[in-house]
């Protein structure tokens, strides 16, 4: 599975430029707190601890108001309530933006709707697993003003558990997730 992310990284930073050259790219850097996650295994819900992440994606506005991209996001390790354990997680994703409202001479530039799509890596200390490979799915909405973002999503991340002693068979980690970043256009 990271063979599978790091090629489609890859892939992009070599492939996107060049078919880009005659459109806009923005390239965000970004960091987001996951503000209320929950760790879901097979039915037995977990509370989360506030996670934090940081994370970059690439841009490429093929149409007017539309873009296609390439994202990354890392969860750094953060606690499972009550059990001394914790979890952490690598996404890579497409996504697609799309400029729902633009302004002109205003303070705010556009507010966009966010979709994400792709692949999920997560080290779940609570039943001693490394590396769950699965899906990652989020939506919402965000708002650039010149180079800041402020974005607000809902994320999923679905991975299935092969070994493990408690028998664990699926995983889900969901949240709302708060993100503030630069944006910058090449």
């Amino acid at each position: 599975m990271k063979k599978i992310a790091l090629t489609v990284l890859l892939v992009a930073v070599f492939v996107l430029p060049a078919a880009a050259a005659d459109k806009k790219i923005d390239i965000v850097a970004k960091g987001g707190l996951y503000a209320s996650p929950y760790l879901n295994l097979n039915n037995n819900i977990f509370d989360v601890d506030l996670g934090y992440t940081l994370g970059a994606e690439v841009f490429w506005f093929k149409w007017e108001k539309t873009a296609l991209g390439l994202g990354y996001e890392h969860l750094f390790k953060t606690d499972i309530e009550n059990s001394g354990q914790k979890i952490s997680m690598n996404n890579v994703y497409l996504a697609l933006k799309y400029r729902w409202l633009t302004f002109e001479d205003k303070e705010i530039d556009s507010v966009y709707l966010l979709g994400q799509a792709g692949f999920s890596l997560a080290d779940i200390d609570y039943i001693e697993a490394k590396n769950l490979a699965g899906i990652c799915l989020g939506g919402g909405i965000g708002i650039e003003s010149k180079w800041l973002i402020v974005e607000v999503l809902y994320t999923l991340a679905n991975w299935v558990i092969t070994d493990n002693d408690a028998g664990y068979t699926r995983g889900f980690l969901y949240s709302l997730k708060l993100n503030l970043g630069c944006r910058f256009s090449i």
